[in-house]
C-alpha cells in the first residue's frame, strides 16, 4: 500500500476518533478599538472630571468637597428622561421580538404546506433580526451606564468615580439640569501621578469620550486605563487631539517621557456575527472556518485506473470550498480497487471584521450555522495531507 495513502488514512482515522467541538455562529458585541501613539507623562496634581453620561437632573450627590473616593465609588444620582425613553423602547422591542418569533414560526409552517410565500417568510425574518439588533444596541448603552437591562423601566442612573483621589470641587449644584458629558465633580489624585498622553487623529473627534476604556501597551503587557481628559488644544506638531488617560493598574518600572502604544475603545459598541478565535485557520492564503458537511445522499465510485480523475476532483472540490476526497486502498489493492472516504467537513472562506481576546467578527457564515470551534489544525493537517496526492500504484 502506498505510504502516503496509509499516512493520510491514519490521520483521517485520528480525526474521526477525535472529539471535534462544534458550536453555532452567534452575535457578539464588539467595541471599536484604535491604536495610537502615546507618551508617559507625570503631573504633580492630576485632575479628573467626573462627567454625566446622559442628560438629566442631578437629584443628589453622594460625596462632598474634600472627601477621599475610590475607583468605582458612587458620586451622584441623575434622573434622566432619555434613560426612561431607552428603557421604554427596550421593553417595547422585547414584546415585538416575541411577536416576530411567533409569526416567523407560523409563516415557516405555512410555507412548508405551500400556503405562504418565501418572500413573506424572509421579510418576517429580516424584521425579527432588525428588532433583535436594536435590543442589543440599547442593552449595550445601558451597560455602559451601569444600568441593568432587566426588570422595570429605569428613570435614573448613578455616576461613578473612574479613579481614586480626593474631591476637589462640586462643579454643578444639586437639582441642576445637565447635558451629557457635563462635568459634575473634579477629583485630584494625591501625590505624583502617571498619565498616558495619547495623540488621536481628528477623524475620531466625535467618537472619543471621557470615561472610555483603553489599554497601555508597555513591556509586552496590557494595562487597563480610562480617558480622564480631552485637552481643548491640538498638538502643534502632529495636529492631532491630545487625550490624557489615567492608569487603573499599577505599572512597575514606568519611565516618564517613554513613547508607547495605547489602545482606545471608542464609539458605540456594535453587534456582529462571530466565531471563537480558535476556529480560524489560514488555508490556501485565505482565512477559513471548517463546518460540518451535510449530505443529502452519497455516491460510491469504483476507481480502477482513474488516478488523474481523482486528483482533478480534489482540486475542483478545494476551489469550491469543499474538503478533498481521501482515497483508501482496501484489501483488494493488488486488483486496482480503492475505497473513497471524504473528510466530513467543508471549508468556508470568511472575512474578518473585528476581533477581541476571545471572539472574531466575520462575514461568510450565517447566524446559528454549525462550525468547528477548536482543534481546526487537525482538519487542516488532514486536508493539506490529502491535497498533496501521492497515490502511487
Amino acid at each position: 500500500m502506498n505510504k502516503t495513502i496509509i499516512s493520510s488514512l491514519l490521520l483521517a482515522q485520528s480525526l474521526w476518533a477525535l472529539d471535534v467541538p462544534i458550536d453555532e455562529v452567534e452575535k457578539q458585541v464588539f467595541k471599536e478599538t484604535i491604536t495610537v501613539n502615546s507618551k508617559i507623562v507625570q503631573l504633580s496634581s492630576a485632575k479628573e472630571n467626573i462627567m454625566a453620561r446622559l442628560g438629566g437632573q442631578v437629584v443628589k450627590y453622594l460625596v462632598q468637597q474634600g472627601q477621599s473616593v475610590k475607583r468605582g465609588q458612587a458620586i451622584a444620582v441623575i434622573e434622566s428622561l432619555e434613560l426612561s425613553k431607552l428603557s421604554s423602547e427596550l421593553k417595547l422591542l422585547r414584546k415585538q421580538l416575541v411577536v416576530h418569533n411567533k409569526n416567523y414560526k407560523i409563516l415557516q409552517s405555512l410555507f412548508t404546506k405551500g400556503l405562504e410565500s418565501m418572500e413573506k417568510v424572509n421579510r418576517e425574518e429580516r424584521e425579527r433580526d432588525e428588532t433583535a439588533s436594536k435590543i442589543e444596541s440599547i442593552k449595550s448603552q445601558l451597560s455602559m451606564l451601569g444600568v441593568s437591562s432587566k426588570g422595570a423601566i429605569k428613570s435614573s442612573y448613578t455616576v461613578y468615580a473612574q479613579g481614586s483621589g480626593k474631591v476637589s470641587k462640586v462643579l454643578v449644584p444639586s437639582n441642576s439640569v445637565v447635558d451629557a458629558n457635563t462635568p459634575l465633580v473634579s477629583i485630584v489624585k494625591g501625590g505624583s501621578s502617571f498619565l498616558v498622553k495619547s495623540y488621536v487623529p481628528m477623524n475620531y473627534v466625535s467618537d472619543v469620550k471621557v470615561g472610555q476604556e483603553g489599554k497601555l501597551v508597555y513591556g509586552g503587557k496590557n494595562y487597563k486605563m480610562h480617558i480622564a481628559q480631552i485637552l481643548p488644544e491640538l498638538d502643534e506638531q502632529t495636529q492631532q487631539m491630545v487625550v490624557l488617560s489615567s492608569l487603573d493598574e499599577l505599572v512597575t518600572n514606568l519611565f516618564v517621557n517613554a513613547y508607547v502604544d495605547s489602545k482606545l475603545s471608542i464609539g458605540e459598541p456594535k453587534s456582529y456575527l462571530a466565531v471563537k478565535k480558535s476556529a480560524l485557520s489560514f488555508f490556501n492564503n485565505e482565512w477559513v472556518v471548517f463546518v460540518p458537511e451535510h449530505h443529502e445522499g452519497e455516491e460510491h465510485h469504483d476507481d480502477h485506473d482513474g488516478h488523474d480523475e481523482h486528483e482533478k476532483h480534489n482540486d475542483d472540490e478545494t476551489r469550491r470550498g469543499h474538503a478533498p476526497v481521501l482515497t483508501r486502498a482496501n484489501d483488494e489493492e493488488e486488483h486496482g480497487h480503492h475505497e473513497e472516504e471524504e473528510v466530513p467537513y467543508d471549508i468556508k472562506v470568511v472575512k474578518i471584521l473585528k476581533q477581541n481576546e476571545q471572539w472574531v467578527a466575520i462575514e461568510g457564515l450565517a447566524e446559528h450555522e454549525d462550525y468547528v470551534s477548536d482543534k481546526s489544525y487537525y482538519i487542516k493537517s488532514l486536508l493539506l495531507k490529502s491535497s498533496l496526492g501521492g497515490h502511487g500504484h
